[in-house]
């Protein structure tokens, strides 16, 4: 994993040592160093994370925590996320968002969830409405650049940027893409049926198989995204957005690869379920 050093710096008030002293550092104790370089003002640092710690470590809130420990630097208040987290506005598992999290989240229609597989361990979803659609501030491009992400848009960047920083994956799909029935959506977690496809945000279209898990909306029944894997077009993102539904959830991480794998398809979201995921994650994802 590409850790950018200004990045890391974020999650401290003390100022981190130089990029080779840190890569001194983390290859010593825990992690092996592929190779560190300079790129402006920045130096980027290729993290050998080794399997046995890809559940905590694929993020920059477990590498900064290595630091934090090798080092003897005290961590910021969960900066990532912006200060401190209440765990108890994420809801129960397999809950939609319930009315602790901020207003914005909880604004009319509802949204609930239907989890149809012992493969998913929880589901959460908020609703956000008023969205503006358009470019990442420059910090958050920049961010996200430095480790060879491209930026897309800034609800796209955003999820992107909570996954990079603490590791759960969140997906963003278009709200009024979705049917309402009685002012309220439905996902449903499934497993795919035979002969189901989903034309996915990369623009191609893959053919599902029975032990595959998708996300549809369970109004039409209609396949949205590839649990874990990719989004589909379905409910994609687009310039004309203006209401989302966020979501932060657990897969089980072998089923996770095996559709990865069959469908040739791993992505950065894939590969950090693939490495089995405390379900609590997804509360502090959803809050981020």
């Amino acid at each position: 994993m590409l850790i950018s050093r200004n990045w890391l710096q974020t999650f401290f008030t003390d100022p981190l040592p130089t990029a080779d002293a840190l890569s001194e550092a983390l290859t010593f104790h825990v992690f092996e160093i592929d190779r560190v370089e300079q790129k402006g003002n920045d130096a980027l640092l290729d993290v050998k994370v080794t399997p046995n710690r890809g559940h905590d470590c694929l993020c920059y809130a477990g590498i900064a925590k290595e630091v934090s420990a090798i080092l003897k630097l005290p961590l910021k208040l969960n900066p990532g996320a912006g200060g401190k987290i209440d765990f108890s506005a994420a809801g129960r598992r397999g809950d939609a968002a319930k009315s602790s999290f901020p207003p914005a989240l909880t604004q009319a229609p509802s949204v609930s969830v239907h989890i149809e597989t012992v493969l998913c361990s929880r589901y959460i979803v908020g609703y956000i409405k008023g969205v503006k659609v358009g470019p990442s501030p420059t910090w958050l491009q920049e961010r996200l650049e430095s480790i060879g992400q491209r930026s897309i848009n800034n609800v796209v960047d955003a999820t992107n940027y909570v996954m990079f920083t603490l590791g759960q994956p969140l997906h963003a799909f278009d709200a009024k893409k979705l049917e309402q029935k009685n002012g309220s959506y439905a996902i449903s977690v499934r497993q795919a049926k035979p002969g189901e496809t989903l034309l996915a945000l990369d623009g191609k279209e893959y053919t599902l198989q029975e032990s595959m898990m998708v996300i549809a909306d369970a109004h039409r029944d209609v396949v949205i995204g590839v649990a874990g894997v990719k989004g589909g077009m379905p409910a994609g993102i687009s310039a004309e957005t203006t209401d989302i539904l966020i979501e932060s959830a657990n897969f089980e991480g072998v089923s996770v690869r095996k559709t990865a794998q069959t469908l040739k398809l791993r992505t950065d979201a894939s590969q950090r379920f693939e490495q089995q995921l405390s379900p609590e994650l997804a509360a502090f994802g959803m809050q981020a």
